[in-house]
């Protein structure tokens, strides 16, 4: 049989509902710290309780939600702090990655990443497609270093990254920042420029760190405006 077939997508009802429930987080559907009826949700999405209370702890053991005695299920919440730490974690560990991958990486693989930037630029913004494409830039990369332990670490980051990247690119001329950032990464590899990459990613991702604290403190003034209105 000349004609590649390729395997079938199988997903249970517990994985429709957990993807459904995370597009909501990371897209702002549900705000941080708010609280995930379970029962609202079973009405909503039309299932059982079971395939939701899956999908629950799925989402917890990532970080992204969080059971809280006498309330229930709420979104994850961080402080300026972990906010901080996060991604300074994040810097290190893929600048770690780049450099290993500057050694080994082909002109075959830097094609590769250099196709996931490009297929961002035919999707929407704010879409989950860009975000999607996004991740794929940055975990590719760090993938062609070899370095499986450490991106196991780093796949538990990029998920609790992903609310902060949708705010981030709700803002008018970040989408277009990334690209252009990712495009730096791209020519540090082909320069195999070690420092130039590290610089590259370090820069990048100050920037989307930066643009969210402010958003954090800008939330902060409004809420206590709020309180004492």
């Amino acid at each position: 049989m000349s004609q590649e077939i390729k395997p079938i997508q199988y997903r249970t009802v517990s994985d429709s509902v957990y993807g459904w429930i995370k597009d909501a987080i990371v897209q702002g559907t549900f705000q941080p710290g708010e609280h995930i009826a379970q029962e609202r949700l079973t009405e909503m999405l039309g299932v059982s309780r079971t395939p939701v209370r899956d999908a629950m702890k799925r989402l917890e053991a990532e970080g992204l939600v969080v059971s809280k005695p006498h309330c229930g299920v709420v979104v994850f919440e961080v402080t300026e702090e972990q906010l901080r730490e996060i991604y300074e974690i994040r810097i290190l560990l893929e600048q770690y990655c780049a450099a290993k991958a500057c050694e080994i990486i082909t002109e075959e693989q830097i094609d590769q990443i250099e196709a996931d930037n490009r297929s961002m630029q035919n999707c929407p913004i704010t879409s989950r497609q860009f975000m999607q494409g996004d991740h794929r830039f940055h975990r590719d990369f760090c993938l062609m270093s070899g370095c499986t332990t450490t991106i196991e670490v780093l796949d538990s980051l990029w998920t609790r990254c992903e609310a902060f990247k949708a705010i981030y690119y709700s803002i008018d001329g970040k989408a277009n920042d990334t690209l252009d950032e990712h495009a730096h990464i791209i020519q540090a590899f082909r320069n195999r420029d070690v420092e130039g990459v590290k610089a590259a990613i370090s820069s990048h991702l100050l920037d989307v760190l930066r643009t969210n604290v402010v958003r954090i403190h800008t939330d902060r003034e409004k809420q206590e405006e709020e309180f004492t209105g």
